[in-house]
């Protein structure tokens, strides 16, 4: 009895190891445009996807820092989840009508 109990704690122990060694992390930095705290927030919750260790986007500089495992999500995928809230990214672009459904204060396209 004890040598299956010890067993199946060193199959799971080795699972859990094993996850861990295959995830591939790295960190990353571009630019969404946006202006406010509401905007931080909705940037920064969007991204809570699976593959997404961390998540900041600075509403000074407007660069938003991602640590994110490369074998579950993309940086493509994500500057793609971005842009479908309404937020611009250096290869995506919010369409007109997402981005007229923010909020007025984080509304930031100059208008013409």
């Amino acid at each position: 009895m004890k040598l299956n109990s010890f067993l199946i704690n060193l199959f799971i122990v080795c699972c859990l190891l094993s996850s861990d060694v295959t995830a591939q992390f790295i960190s990353t930095k571009f630019r969404v445009s946006g202006n406010c705290e509401m905007c931080k927030s909705t940037i920064e919750n969007v991204l809570d996807v699976k593959g997404v260790k961390q998540a900041s986007w600075n509403q000074k500089s407007k660069e938003l820092k991602l640590k994110y495992d490369t074998t579950l999500v993309s940086e493509d995928q994500l500057m793609k989840i971005i842009a479908n809230v309404g937020y611009d990214t250096p290869t995506y672009k919010a369409d007109s009508v997402t981005y007229q459904s923010l909020s007025p204060c984080c509304r930031y396209r100059k208008e013409k």
